[in-house]
């Protein structure tokens, strides 16, 4: 048992049972590699989805981080998890500073797509856990180590990512893994601003011998001002600029990157504007909760995954913010939706879609073959891709679907659409955002990067 001072005292017996149950299913979705490391997936081992994909773990390592700092019963142990993961991310990260999009539990590159916005990731999983050693007091072997990788993943996002010319991150995806985020994108750069930010933290907090150079710190200050002013049209956030310099103002989750990145508080106007927009377009009239985007399937880079329906993880993200604006009503309305789709065991899913729509999916897009266009149009696949590779993420596919249509279709029929099916159940990502929101609501967390 470490000892380390908490930030405050908890007081509420409930809420550590809820947390440390909600840890357990996140703990579910985790493997022990070769090399000895405990690392999450995406979901468990079994699922559509088993590999590490930084994006899902670097937006859990910042509750781990809290919680390792905190009073609850599971500080130790989420700890060692943090720890864990932030080792794997050293052992993966390509010595020129290249973090892909996934990875298989022996570390090897599992990506599909060109995905711009893991180096932010990386940077965030490897910056949180140095922070939080440091907070508790905790010897950290290799520790130059780590502080090269965050040099060379640093320089090597500036070097082939950033467009000093509009001052932005480009992408290809991110965080939708489709051409959807092809361009300029809301979410890469907010990710990247919290990257650097953290990089600038680690730099200022820990005792080390100078490795991180002054140009990445000081790169942070300009990137932010220009993002706060390039990023932004009629009051409210772009969800991207495209690869034209087109702006693109349709509804996106993603309009929340700068709350959920920690910079809500720069101009919480812009932000109140932004929220606002998504939640109302985005709003699920059958299932309640939001979509991530609207699902015009005629669109080539709109794919519906199972038909279209409501993300539990973006849901509880909108009810972190609520619950961050003192809109307490708001946010439980938007946890008790998230209750309602939770399985016999508590477990919440990835996105839910109505019976009537999964069967028109099949029918009018799998059985088709568009979804398989949709997955793997050539232009945002990794060059030179393996073919074998797109064989096991499409036999993935497939028996995710058939697992749907078998086991998770739930009929329901007081609804319209004939009742609801639950798509990869459990997904560590949606634990965790819910966790955040319970946090939240009792005034115990807050991603605050000011």
């Amino acid at each position: 048992m470490t000892n380390h001072k908490p930030d405050r005292q908890l007081s509420h017996t409930n809420l550590d049972s809820e947390i440390e149950a909600h840890f357990k299913i996140i703990k579910s979705c985790s493997v022990k590699t070769d090399g000895g490391e405990t690392i999450l997936l995406a979901a468990k081992p079994e699922s559509r989805y088993p590999y590490f994909y930084p994006r899902d773990v670097a937006c859990v390592s910042g509750l781990l981080a809290y919680l390792s700092t905190s009073d609850f019963s599971i500080a130790d142990d989420v700890y060692e998890l943090l720890k864990s993961i932030a080792k794997f991310v050293l052992k993966i990260l390509r010595d020129d500073g290249y973090l892909g999009q996934r990875y298989a539990l022996s570390g090897e590159e599992k990506s599909v797509y060109k995905q711009e916005d893991n180096n932010a990731h990386g940077l965030i999983i490897l910056s949180n856990y140095l922070l939080t050693a440091e907070k508790r007091g905790e010897d950290i072997q290799d520790i130059d180590k780590f502080l090269l990788s965050i040099n060379n993943a640093s320089q090597f996002a500036i070097k082939n990512y950033y467009r000093p010319e509009i001052n932005l991150f480009h992408s290809t995806t991110s965080i939708h893994e489709s051409a959807l985020e092809e361009g300029f994108s809301c979410w890469t750069n907010f990710a990247y601003l919290k990257a650097f930010y953290l990089v600038s933290k680690v730099n200022s907090e820990l005792d080390t011998p100078d490795i991180i150079p002054d140009k990445i710190l000081t790169f942070k200050s300009a990137f932010k001002h220009n993002l706060f002013g390039i990023m932004v049209s009629n009051k409210r956030f772009l969800r991207r600029i495209d690869q034209k310099g087109n702006y693109d103002f349709k509804p996106d989750f993603t309009l929340l990157s700068p709350f959920y990145f920690g910079f809500g508080n720069e101009d919480k106007n812009l932000l109140d504007n932004s929220a606002g927009f998504m939640e109302r377009q985005l709003w699920d009239p059958e299932l309640g909760m939001i979509q991530r985007y609207l699902p015009f399937s005629g669109d080539i880079e709109i794919h519906t995954h199972a038909g279209n329906g409501p993300w539990l993880q973006y849901t509880a993200v909108l009810a972190q913010y609520h619950y961050w604006c003192k809109n307490a009503e708001k946010g439980d309305g938007l946890v008790s939706l998230i209750d309602r789709y939770k399985n016999e065991k508590g477990e919440i899913p990835e996105h839910i879609s109505t019976c009537k729509r999964f069967d028109a999916f099949i029918e009018s897009e799998w059985k088709t073959g568009i979804d398989f266009a949709k997955e793997f149009d050539k232009h945002i696949l990794q060059d030179n891709l393996d073919f074998d590779k797109i064989l096991e993420e499409a036999n993935n596919m497939q028996r995710t679907y058939n697992e749907v249509a078998e086991r998770c279709m739930i009929p329901d029929i007081t609804m319209e659409e004939g009742g609801y099916v639950m798509f990869v159940t459990p997904l560590m990502w949606s634990h965790a955002e819910y966790m955040k929101a319970l946090l939240y609501k009792h005034g115990l967390y807050s991603n605050d990067s000011m």
